[in-house]
């Protein structure tokens, strides 16, 4: 009898200890206590408020009282101007790129004036069509100075993303493994076994992008036109990815034909060594980037 329960023991410590030694490395790499998104029917999904988290490389992660990356809350700044920028993963900046390196606190940094506060509404895997909901249909972040919309030619046939895109979090459920249990939901939303059966598509066509192109530039374009009759305050830039060159020309050329705004291509100041993968900035690419938005922000303010 106790030689059965000594052999059950070593089997358990021989099953527990690998799976330890995961979790603790998940951890010590940024996993376990991801960031939670709300869902809405509109503009599809975004932060949840009032978050603080550590990530990746040790990079911290703040979501504001109204859902903004963002170091200070809206509510405690009920005086001050607001920029606030738009986009997709490269305006939010990922969890790799801790809170204080994104090129939206930067650029109010650079800016240095004490009446004014920057909140990033970027999120992750935004289209046009959810960066245009969320400008017109947040009302809680309606009372901005000035609003900066960083586009990327993927926002253009994403559609509307919702939440049931990537690996997104909807609740604060507690796992007793959560490091190992975010490794599974990142791996098994990325490679979900429908992928492979039932919504694997052998029909290479394309058919309706070029439309769809066409369609998202028309409706940034409205919400443009409807940001100017409000007298809102405006910047509208452009950066590239090296990926599908002849795509990203085509949807360029569509931004500067139907547009009736001024767009700031970002190409010419955007190097190899810039970028993390072949659109998202690393560090250095932030502050380059933060220092163009706030030369133009500036411009206005003087």
């Amino acid at each position: 009898m106790k030689k059965k329960i000594l052999y059950s023991i070593i089997i358990i410590f021989i099953i527990s200890l690998p799976i330890l030694a995961t979790e603790m490395y998940l951890k010590y790499i940024g996993l376990g206590n991801p960031i939670i998104y709300d869902e809405n029917y509109v503009y599809g999904y975004a932060p949840r408020p009032n978050q603080k988290k550590e990530r990746l490389r040790n990079s911290k992660v703040t979501i504001n009282d109204v859902g903004l990356r963002s170091l200070k809350n809206w509510e405690e700044n009920k005086d001050k101007k607001k920029i606030i920028f738009f986009g997709d993963s490269v305006t939010y900046g990922g969890s790799y790129i801790d809170d204080k390196k994104t090129f939206s606190h930067l650029t109010c940094k650079k800016i240095n004036l004490p009446d004014y506060i920057c909140g990033n509404a970027g999120v992750n895997a935004y289209g046009i069509f959810n960066i245009v909901y969320r400008s017109k249909y947040d009302q809680r972040i309606s009372d901005d100075y000035i609003r900066i919309f960083l586009l990327v030619p993927d926002d253009f046939y994403r559609g509307l993303q919702n939440k049931n895109t990537a690996h997104f979090y909807l609740n604060e459920k507690k796992f007793i493994l959560p490091a190992i249990f975010e490794a599974i939901n990142f791996i098994s939303t990325k490679y979900n076994i429908r992928n492979i059966i039932s919504k694997y598509s052998d029909n290479d066509k394309e058919e309706n992008k070029f439309d769809l192109i066409k369609e998202s530039v028309e409706i940034f374009n409205l919400e443009m036109k409807r940001l100017k009759l409000l007298n809102k305050k405006f910047f509208i830039f452009y950066t590239p990815s090296k990926n599908n060159p002849d795509l990203n020309n085509f949807i360029y050329n569509q931004v500067n034909e139907l547009i009736d705004f001024e767009v700031i291509d970002l190409s010419k100041y955007i190097s190899d060594n810039m970028l993390k993968d072949s659109v998202h900035y690393n560090i250095k690419g932030h502050d380059i980037i933060a220092n163009k938005i706030s030369e133009k922000i500036l411009e206005i303010l003087e």
